[in-house]
């Protein structure tokens, strides 16, 4: 049978087979309007059956009834690509979907959630108890301060030697950029269930990033601190779904917050002076221009 050969009809609902790239269970095809209602993990998925995907479409209408009775009462953004996650408080229900066009769960179905910076764990969530870990975030990036003030102070200084000859700026210095690992990366979650078509999703957020022009530790930590305002709202949502009776625990930092290395530099020194030293031994005929530029280079750091 070709590509536009004439199709049978659906035999879930009897539909129209799309004539490109139909979806197929068990070498039958099936119509797109069936295979949108799909929603469960890829393995489970590849591994369906006929059968299987009707017992699949039974669930989908029950879970039809959870939506036609969902009351939005958080919406949380979640995500590079803005997930959005709302949550029904009365019904204790939730949906990684703003339009409902996804599976709803039932907040019983929620066995367990993790928040991790990283791997370093921020949140852990069960009926056993919700446990908030102390984060070493803002403290490492306060001890990266020393090396921000060295680059700025090492641009400044190249602007000034830019000028050293005519008082203009030639914009000969090549353009420095804040090149040094932030803190950490991105937000983790896991959700694990006890579901049928669904074991663990897992999403993430990334974290805040310096400016790598301008860099600012009191910027960095206020953005970091909003993206802790939306964890905290989520933590607090699953809470309420999930684990409404569950205590409330703070600990210390998690192993690998433990860890963390906290950077230290050596004060800088007068690299305008030294330069201009250097500038003076060059121009009297001691040491090269050659030599000139590789110590230049050397007190600006770059």
């Amino acid at each position: 049978m070709g590509l536009f050969s004439k199709k049978p009809p659906c035999p879930i609902c009897g539909g129209k087979i799309s004539w490109f790239l139909p979806s197929k269970i068990e070498g039958e095809y099936i119509c797109d309007t069936c295979h949108n209602k799909i929603d469960m993990e890829t393995d489970k998925e590849s591994q369906l059956t006929m059968q299987s995907f009707r017992e699949y479409l039974t669930f989908y209408d029950q879970n039809q009834l959870l939506k036609d009775q969902f009351v939005i009462s958080e919406r949380i953004d979640f995500g590079l690509w803005d997930t959005k996650i709302i949550f029904d408080y009365q019904n204790k229900l939730f949906c990684l979907s703003k339009n409902l066009d996804k599976t709803v769960f039932e907040g019983k179905q929620l066995k367990s959630f993790i928040i991790k910076e990283d791997s370093a764990p921020l949140f852990e969530g069960s009926a056993a108890g919700l446990r908030r870990y102390a984060s070493t975030v803002p403290e490492r990036a306060m001890a990266l301060a020393p090396q921000i003030s060295q680059f700025m102070m090492n641009r400044q200084m190249a602007r000034a030697m830019d000028k050293l000859d005519d008082g203009k700026a030639n914009w000969s210095a090549p353009r420095q950029y804040f090149d040094v690992p932030e803190p950490f990366q991105v937000f983790n979650v896991e959700l694990h269930f006890d579901h049928p078509y669904w074991t663990v999703i897992k999403c993430d957020m990334d974290g805040p990033r310096f400016d790598n022009n301008l860099p600012d530790v009191n910027g960095y930590i206020r953005s970091y601190q909003r993206s802790i305002g939306e964890i905290e709202k989520l933590v607090t949502a699953f809470k309420t779904v999930a684990f409404p009776e569950a205590p409330d625990q703070s600990i210390g930092h998690g192993a690998a917050g433990a860890q963390a290395v906290h950077t230290t530099m050596a004060p800088p020194v007068d690299a305008i002076g030294e330069i201009k030293k250097y500038k003076t031994l060059m121009e009297e005929g001691i040491i090269s221009q050659q030599e000139f530029d590789a110590k230049k280079k050397q007190l600006l750091g770059i």
